[in-house]
């Protein structure tokens, strides 16, 4: 069986074979099979005649001073805490570490987010709790880094540190590919885990018994982001809304996913997975900034989340066990795949200014120095 899936194993010393064989027994080999079939051998593309706008609002349409007070309070009384996505390194920024960890004048990411935390607990006199998704890849180094600078004032019970989970890459026969160390190759399965990882590290039940209800949740590479922007988590409180969703309105062209309703349901389609051209026609890019509801949470971690493909040229044995670097199969999910099991989903739409600046790469769009210069636009920096 296990040749059938490493036709190198035979070739392995007998400590590797003993190694990878344990590795081996813990796969599921069914989801593995069932995700090479059904994303790469059979794919089915995006039938966009069963997309469709998503219904928004927009912040000039809303009563922004109820809102704020509605979130001031639900703050005030513990029920908010906020979710970060920080998984990555900064590879593409040819930064050495961990994404959060890059700094625009000795402000990290990190702190740039953890100040505005800080100062809504300050502001609401309740102390704001912090989850922070790291990965296999980044955590030790991240939890070093939060060492090193004290927890940016938080105190350690009010900051929490859980790991994405995994799923093996493939070649593009099928196969399990083996690391340099002749480990089987695993890699981040994509941010669509992060509700099994909540509940799978205990991070879920740990809201709920700190008497958190609504969680407010962003990527670690928005420079700009408003973190616990209060209108969107008022909107969420007041509405009673399973998912409340920022949006923006796209550039022609732009790298972001389209929320939108497919087959009358909510979701986002993937700027990957978009028709040349198509995108266009959808008035709402997703920025990853999103409020969640804890029922909603408790079924989006029950939830079968399908896979998505992506191609990544990454290194590891080929068949006569020499290191190579060619591309390789990846399967990732994408969380937004869960909001089909939302009974109540608002969407916001934002101006770009103030609220978007993603920090992607080194130069060029979307850069080091896009990014700081909405930070200094902003008098953050």
């Amino acid at each position: 069986m296990i040749t059938e899936w490493i036709p190198q194993f035979d070739r392995l010393a007998e400590n590797y074979q003993q190694k990878v064989e344990e590795q081996f027994g813990t796969l599921p080999l069914d989801e593995i099979r069932e995700a090479y079939e059904e994303v790469y051998v059979n794919p089915e593309p995006v039938d966009m005649t069963t997309v469709e706008e998503v219904p928004f609002v927009r912040r000039e349409e809303l009563d922004t001073e109820h809102l704020t007070d509605t979130a001031k309070e639900a703050i005030k009384n513990g029920e908010v805490a906020v979710l970060l996505m920080a998984g990555g390194q900064g590879t593409r920024l040819e930064h050495p570490g961990p994404k959060g960890t890059f700094s625009f004048d000795g402000l990290s990411l990190f702190e740039l987010q953890a100040k505005q935390i800080k100062a809504a607990g300050h502001a609401y006199g309740r102390p704001v709790h912090w989850y922070i998704m790291t990965s296999d890849i980044n955590h030790t180094e991240t939890l070093d880094f939060f060492r090193e600078h004290n927890n940016f004032g938080f105190e350690e019970d009010n900051i929490h540190f859980f790991r994405q989970e995994h799923f093996p890459a493939l070649s593009k026969d099928g196969g399990l590919l083996l690391t340099e160390n002749k480990d089987i190759m695993l890699t981040p399965n994509g941010n669509g885990g992060i509700f099994s990882a909540l509940k799978k590290s205990g991070m879920l039940e740990d809201m709920k018994d700190r008497g958190i209800r609504h969680v407010f949740m962003n990527n670690v590479d928005n420079a700009v982001v408003k973190v616990l922007d209060p209108i969107l988590v008022g909107l969420h409180v007041r509405e009673d809304n399973d998912v409340t969703s920022k949006s923006i309105l796209p550039k022609p062209g732009e790298s972001v996913g389209r929320l939108s309703l497919v087959n009358g349901e909510k979701s986002v389609v993937e700027y990957t997975e978009l028709p040349e051209g198509i995108g266009e026609k959808f008035q709402n890019g997703n920025i990853g900034i999103h409020v969640f509801g804890m029922d909603y949470l408790d079924r989006a971690a029950a939830a079968k989340v399908p896979y998505h493909l992506a191609v990544k040229k990454l290194e590891h044995m080929n068949e006569n066990l020499l290191l190579v670097k060619d591309e390789v199969l990846k399967f990732e999910k994408f969380y937004f795949d869960a909001f089909r099991h939302a009974r109540k989903h608002k969407t916001l739409q934002v101006d770009r200014k103030g609220e978007f600046s993603p920090l992607k790469n080194k130069v060029g769009k979307d850069s080091i120095e896009t990014a700081y210069n909405d930070l200094k636009d902003e008098g953050i920096v």
